[in-house]
């Protein structure tokens, strides 16, 4: 059998943002690569964007197939078709590792290759961005989420968790599977602090005002990242020599314009949409904002910590390890409760009327992501997960 590993999950954007480098990793080890996602719906990338990583995959000899995976719980003819398609080319093209990830590539995944772990001892890999069940969740997560969860890892070789309470828990309840902690996709620390942007230049292009300090969020415009809260906190700062900034998209982009426009501050809210300049952004930023209600580890933090922006983000886990990794010296002062609007809007006035402070918190940030969250420590990590895997 070839080595043949296949990475499989909800989107290609997931893929594209999150798996690159893994596909670096598995093709110097001499491996061929499968990309299994769905490439038209559920993409947090540009339509653009999407066709272009795909034509990226061909062109490196990637196979790719489309899978139409749904986002929905409800959609089980869409889950069904894409075990299917799976379960086909699988027969025809054995693989040697399969790297599963998100909530419903994790179960499209594992369900085909059910069979093959046991013809052709084929290794199953979930990664698992953070669970749906967690501290603080719907009892109905539990109900769903943990025992189809506890029912898969019957089917799983190793279990990957990105933050501390998934690994307890993990560790705790799912007993088929080996358990590993890989700190997130990490980032290149270095190379983000060390890049040069001409911010007056910058903002000049995307016609941002030039005397403003930038606070800024990133994330997908829905429900669970909570952008509203951000607007609301922002909002109520007596900073008004600040502009909020939102790079992202997604559903709920005109309810949040609406708002801002009802909150009398859309002058001063800019909506960027989905950016292939991020990096930049965060380069000519000031402060950073995150209020989601639910994160595995979120990467947009990590680029904030690496480009030394201090940050104000919801106290929630992923948010936790993150800054608060492994010492509990650490301070928590800028972790406020998700429905929190005025801790948030504090927490900003705090920050911007003390520049000896905004410095300082950038540097302890930029400090601890090089030493938790930096890529080397990541692909060391995966490339001994997948070795293990490989020659077993």
């Amino acid at each position: 059998m070839n080595k043949r590993v296949m990475l499989i999950a909800n989107s290609a954007s997931m893929i594209d943002h999150f798996n690159r480098d893994n596909i670096s990793i598995l093709q110097s080890m001499g491996c061929e690569i499968t990309v299994a996602a769905n490439f038209k719906e559920g993409n947090s990338s540009s339509k653009a964007r999407v066709k272009e990583f795909k034509n990226e995959l061909t062109d490196s000899g990637i196979d790719v197939i489309d899978l139409p995976i749904p986002r929905k719980v409800t959609q089980l003819g869409k889950t069904m078709r894409s075990i299917s398609i799976l379960k086909t080319y699988l027969r025809n093209n054995p693989c040697k590792l399969i790297h599963t990830q998100t909530p419903f590539g994790g179960v499209v995944g594992r369900l085909a290759a059910k069979h093959f772990r046991k013809t052709d001892n084929t290794k199953v890999i979930y990664f698992a961005h953070g669970f749906h069940f967690f501290k603080g969740a719907p009892k109905k997560n539990y109900l769903i989420y943990y025992n189809i969860e506890k029912y898969l890892s019957k089917y799983t070789d190793t279990l990957i968790t990105l933050n501390h309470e998934d690994f307890e828990a993990a560790s705790t309840h799912f007993k088929h599977t080996d358990v590993s902690y890989v700190p997130g996709v990490g980032v290149d620390t270095e190379s983000i602090y060390s890049l040069s942007v001409n911010a007056d230049a910058k903002k000049k292009e995307l016609k941002l005002p030039a005397d403003k300090k930038i606070i800024l969020t990133v994330a997908e415009l829905i429900h669970r990242k909570n952008i509203e809260a951000s607007i609301r906190a922002f909002a109520g700062s007596k900073h008004n020599d600040s502009i909020l900034v939102i790079c992202g998209k997604g559903v709920l982009l005109k309810e949040l314009k609406d708002l801002s426009k009802e909150l009398d501050i859309s002058d001063r809210v800019h909506f960027l949409g989905y950016r292939t300049d991020i990096l930049d952004i965060y380069k000519i930023s000031d402060l950073f904002l995150f209020t989601s209600r639910q994160e595995g580890l979120p990467v947009s933090i990590m680029q904030a910590m690496a480009a030394g922006l201090p940050i104000v983000a919801s106290d929630i886990r992923g948010n936790r390890d993150l800054l608060k990794p492994y010492d509990e010296s650490l301070s928590k002062d800028y972790l406020v409760s998700v429905d929190d609007i005025e801790g948030f809007t504090n927490h900003i006035d705090t920050i911007l009327s003390d520049q000896e402070l905004m410095c300082r918190i950038g540097s302890e940030n930029y400090s601890n992501c090089k030493k938790y969250f930096d890529i080397s420590i990541v692909h060391k990590a995966m490339k001994n997960i997948y070795e293990n895997l490989l020659n077993n």
